[in-house]
């Protein structure tokens, strides 16, 4: 190989290696598991209690920037629970501290509490469960500067079901 060769081969590999970096990092995000830190999942508990079980499945280490978790109720935003910057070690879980806010904490409060009901099959439907989606942005950042997002949105029953199951990490 002549020295031109070498050159260009080292360029591309240094070119390669952070841009790969930052796809894995987008990979293993939508990989992560949440969790409920109680016995049953609740609405109410988690924006009182404000934590939630993260498990990293996958063999490597995990990074992101911040994670968002917005309830909505007939497209109005009723609560939002978010976190700074984590990482997650390999095939562990982590307990994590959340903070909720809201324009109106009585009215997300009844909402919560509604709905832990009615999916615990202990009150009549009064509120439409289908109108409540819950949304799940995970913030990262490629080769450490360009900022990306992966969004996931999901019925209120399905966030529910969604947390009341085993993790990998379990």
């Amino acid at each position: 190989m002549n020295k031109h060769s070498i050159i260009t081969t080292m360029a591309i590999i240094v070119i390669i290696i952070p841009v790969l970096y930052g796809v894995w990092g987008i990979l293993s995000v939508e990989q992560i598991q949440l969790r409920t830190p109680n016995e049953d999942f609740s609405y109410f508990e988690m924006a009182h209690d404000e934590k939630i079980q993260m498990c990293n499945p996958m063999p490597f280490f995990v990074s992101f920037n911040g994670m968002k978790i917005e309830t909505f109720y007939t497209e109005d935003i009723k609560g939002i629970f978010e976190m700074g910057s984590t990482t997650l070690e390999p095939n562990t879980s982590k307990l994590s501290e959340l903070n909720f806010s809201s324009e109106s904490f009585s009215e997300s409060q009844y909402l919560f509490m509604h709905m832990d009901a009615q999916f615990a099959g202990e009150v009549p439907i009064r509120l439409d469960p289908n109108k409540m989606i819950i949304t799940t942005t995970f913030e990262t950042r490629i080769i450490g500067v360009i900022p990306y997002q992966t969004t996931i949105t999901q019925s209120a029953f399905d966030f529910t079901n969604m947390m009341n199951e085993k993790s990998l990490c379990d």
